[in-house]
């Protein structure tokens, strides 16, 4: 079980655009970063386009918590990071999904930000 309630993973679902944040060493929160979001069966995962590279995407790795808004649904989270085929092959189509006909489709569906998946789940 995913942790999601229905209602938000419908909420989230019609909003293409994810803020995340995520708290900085000192413990305050960093100013929200813009990102997408796909979903896959019942989990919601978003992908740094800069691969491992991406601040946020290190910070996650380091603090293992933020807060995402989203779809008029803001939820203190947790992240996990997957990297097997299956999950990543599950990612993808949920990203193909939700942004088909996007240029910027492609390259988040890359082995490049194939390797920086973080699963986002509810810290309740």
């Amino acid at each position: 079980m995913s942790g999601w309630k229905q209602e938000e993973l419908d909420a989230i679902a019609k909003d293409d655009n994810l803020y995340i944040s995520i708290p900085n060493a000192d413990g305050s929160m960093h100013k929200p970063t813009w990102i997408w979001i796909a979903q896959a069966g019942d989990d919601l995962y978003c992908r740094g386009y800069a691969g491992t590279d991406a601040r946020w995407y290190q910070s996650a790795k380091r603090e293992g918590t933020g807060h995402i808004s989203v779809g008029g649904v803001e939820k203190d989270v947790r992240f996990e990071f997957p990297t097997d085929k299956e999950t990543n092959d599950q990612v993808d189509e949920g990203y193909r999904q939700k942004y088909e006909g996007s240029p910027y489709l492609s390259p988040m569906i890359s082995e490049k930000a194939r390797q920086a998946t973080v699963r986002l789940i509810p810290a309740n």
